[in-house]
C-alpha cells in the first residue's frame, strides 16, 4: 500500500519532508505539489484538482491530507476506488462559517486574506504562517520552519482561485457518505479550525475517529510529530 501526502493552501509539498520520512510502512510515499497537480487539470478548480489526482493513483493508497489539501482528498475518494483511508489534518469539509457549521473561518477573516494576498504576496503568506503557528508551544519555531515551505508567486492565481472557491464549498454531504475509514486530528489551540469542530463532524458521521492533539495549532505534524504520528499509526494499524 501507498501513502500520499496533500499539502494546505499557501504552503508547498515540501512541508512534509520531515514528518513523512516517519512512514517507512509504505511500499512508496508521495507529496505531489497540488499546484502543478491543478495546472494539469482541466481548471483548477478543487473537482477538477481532485479528478487528476485520483486519476494518478494507481495502487491502493491512504491520504494524509492537511488544512484545504482535505477539500482535495475527499473529493478524490468519490473519483477512485484506490483510496482506502483519509487521515485529515486541521480540516473541514467546509471552511467558512455558516449558520450550522460553526468553528472555521469568517467571512471577514477571509475577506482581509484575500485583500493581503492581492496588495503584497510574500506579506500575507507570512501573516497565514503566523495564524498556522498561533497556539504552539514554541510558535516562533514553527512559523519559521512554515515559511521555508511558501508557495512561489507564480502559484498566486491558483491561490486566490482556491480563495474564492472556500467561500462557497461545502463537502459535507460527500463526507458524511464517505465509506472508508477516515481520521480527523485538530491542535488543541488552532485559530483556523477550532476543535469544537470535532462534534460537527462526528454528527456527520459517527464511525470517524477524532483525535485533538494538545498543545499545538492548525500544524500538529509540524510541532507534535511524534503525537500525531503514534495516532495515525493507530488508525491504521486498527482500521486498515
Amino acid at each position: 500500500m501507498d501513502c500520499t501526502f496533500l499539502h494546505g493552501w499557501g504552503m508547498t509539498n515540501h512541508v512534509w519532508e520531515d514528518f513523512s520520512r516517519k512512514f517507512n510502512c509504505f511500499n512508496k510515499i508521495f507529496a505531489p505539489c497540488l499546484y502543478d497537480t491543478s495546472f494539469r487539470s482541466k481548471d483548477v478548480s478543487f473537482d477538477s484538482t481532485a479528478k487528476t489526482l485520483s486519476d494518478a493513483i494507481t495502487k491502493d493508497s491512504v491520504l494524509v491530507a492537511w488544512s484545504v489539501g482535505g477539500l482535495i482528498a475527499l473529493k478524490a475518494a468519490t473519483f477512485s476506488s484506490k483510496i482506502r483511508a483519509i487521515v485529515f489534518i486541521a480540516s473541514s469539509p467546509c471552511f467558512t462559517n455558516q449558520d450550522n457549521w460553526p468553528n472555521v473561518i469568517s467571512q471577514d477573516d477571509l475577506e482581509g486574506l484575500k485583500e493581503k494576498l492581492s496588495s503584497n504576496y510574500t506579506g500575507a503568506l507570512k501573516y497565514f504562517t503566523g495564524l498556522i503557528a498561533y497556539g504552539d508551544i514554541h510558535p516562533s519555531s514553527t512559523a519559521k520552519y512554515i515559511r521555508q515551505y511558501m508557495a512561489r508567486e507564480k502559484n498566486k492565481q491558483i491561490l486566490n482561485s482556491w480563495l474564492m472557491e472556500i467561500e462557497t464549498i461545502d463537502f459535507r454531504k460527500e463526507l458524511a457518505s464517505i465509506n472508508i475509514p477516515c481520521h480527523f486530528i485538530y491542535g488543541q489551540n488552532d485559530v483556523l479550525v477550532k476543535i469544537k469542530i470535532n462534534k460537527q463532524i462526528q454528527k456527520l458521521n459517527s464511525d470517524f475517529c477524532i483525535s485533538i492533539i494538545n498543545n499545538c495549532g492548525h500544524a500538529a505534524f509540524i510541532s507534535q510529530p511524534e503525537d500525531t504520528y503514534n495516532r495515525i499509526s493507530k488508525f491504521l494499524n486498527e482500521r486498515i
